[in-house]
């Protein structure tokens, strides 16, 4: 029994983070919204990934954010849009908002007010907010997936990872974490990605493996809808001596391994 005990207490917290899939129809079809990491990034160097982070201490305090969301019903997964919303905006300054607000004005943050937002995290967003008199468009946030890090990593994230469609707005890269953005089809990258021409980390593939199923961004969201989202929490054992990461019998993937190349885009320098 104290064998069990050290070995729960020996697993560190999954931290909760969220992030964001955001799609549109293009002219050759469905794409997705990604950013390219920096290269000085200590965590997943160079890698394309989805608009996402931790979710923050003031994400949660969800009694100051009744005025700020559209959700109806608040309740812990409102946090997570919200941290969403808020990465996307810090990330590639696409504020997602709804246009059902009385008196609301552009569906973007005046100058004051992203400087106020980039440099408040939660609470200063949230007064970004108030002061342009705009309101997230939470409800509009389809859950698409739900991936914990595996349990025997020092470095733990619970992320849940949300799809919603473009709103139009011009996506600008904040040049610190993310040095490029870029469009693109969900199959086009999983090929670039086949052929060494760009990294991912796991779960970035398998969502879009899932995404790659839809033609339209409609068609995409509506497939989120409709689907179940599953707890996704990979196995990490040892193969011959080397580390190998692992899903297995789930749902939607089945088995499948993740990569040597995807490995070392995740690993810490």
């Amino acid at each position: 029994m104290a064998g069990d005990n050290d070995k729960l207490r020996s697993i560190a917290p999954a931290l909760p983070s969220a992030s964001i899939l955001i799609v549109r129809d293009g002219s050759a079809g469905l794409e997705v919204l990604m950013m390219e990491r920096a290269k000085t990034m200590r965590f997943a160097p160079g890698a394309f990934v989805f608009p996402g982070g931790k979710v923050d201490g003031d994400d949660m305090k969800l009694w100051r954010w009744r005025r700020q969301v559209s959700d109806i019903r608040m309740n812990r997964e409102t946090a997570y849009k919200i941290a969403a919303l808020r990465e996307l905006y810090e990330e590639v300054g696409i504020c997602l908002v709804t246009n059902n607000v009385v008196g609301v004005g552009k569906a973007d943050l005046s100058t004051s007010g992203k400087m106020m937002a980039k440099r408040g995290g939660g609470n200063g967003f949230r007064k970004a907010l108030i002061k342009q008199g705009i309101m997230l468009d939470t409800k509009s946030l389809e859950p698409f997936a739900h991936w914990v890090t595996p349990e025997n990593l020092p470095k733990r994230f619970d992320t849940y990872f949300y799809i919603a469609r473009h709103n139009g707005q011009k996506a600008k890269h904040d040049g610190n974490e993310a040095i490029s953005h870029r469009w693109v089809n969900p199959s086009d990258l999983l090929n670039n990605w086949e052929a060494d021409k760009v990294p991912l980390m796991f779960p970035t593939r398998m969502n879009l493996m899932k995404l790659a199923r839809a033609k339209t961004a409609r068609e995409a969201v509506r497939m989120a809808r409709q689907t179940p989202v599953v707890r996704t929490l990979p196995i990490i054992h040892q193969n011959n001596g080397k580390p190998e990461v692992s899903i297995t019998n789930h749902r939607e993937f089945g088995t499948v391994s993740a990569t040597e190349r995807e490995l070392m885009t995740e690993r810490p320098k």
